[in-house]
């Protein structure tokens, strides 16, 4: 299988003394345009607001774009998920093992479709197909982030609640929080 390449360039313009992020080239073995070149997407960050970790994440919305309008789940959780995942660092291990921007297992990864947990756009699909399967399972955000966590079992194990484990209420109200400055 042709594991993903991926490559970012921006370019920047002066718009009226204010420069911008204009172009953001994505892409790699299994993702390409219909014409089998680079995903090409505008991407609109004011290049005076990319410091920080903010930035880091808001470096993948061209990325995230595309996967929420291809896969049909809300682009505002995805950067939710993603700030408080990895901060946006598409290199992230966690100690468990979770890789990548979304922080996937590998083994999920593969169940959901990505050999590469360090291409964004795999790992940003697979993630989201995970998000969707638990959104339509349990029908409400909190509970899909409960288990996105945690796991299934755990949200089983208390009643379809999520589960009274600090971390995993800790990461369910950051996310949903998140969620709101995305949306904005």
């Amino acid at each position: 299988m042709c594991r993903a390449v991926w490559a970012m360039a921006l370019v920047c313009v002066v718009n009226g003394g204010a420069a911008h992020a204009v172009e953001m080239v994505i892409g790699g073995g299994k993702d390409l345009d219909a014409a089998g070149g680079p995903l090409i997407v505008e991407f609109g960050v004011p290049v005076e607001a990319r410091g920080g970790a903010l930035s880091k994440v808001l470096a993948w919305a061209a990325v995230v774009d595309a996967v929420a309008a291809r896969m049909g789940v809300d682009r505002a959780l995805l950067m939710a998920v993603i700030d408080v995942e990895s901060g946006g660092n598409p290199f992230a291990v966690s100690p468990k093992g979770a890789r990548g921007l979304m922080q996937l297992m590998p083994k999920t990864g593969l169940a959901q479709g990505a050999d590469d947990l360090f291409d964004p756009y795999q790992n940003v699909v697979a993630g989201s197909k995970l998000l969707d399967t638990l959104l339509v399972m349990y029908g409400d955000v909190a509970l899909a982030l409960a288990a996105y966590n945690a796991g299934e079992a755990a949200v089983r194990k208390y009643g379809g609640m999520v589960p009274p484990y600090v971390e995993t209420q800790r990461y369910v109200r950051r996310v949903m929080e998140r969620v709101e400055y995305y949306r904005r």
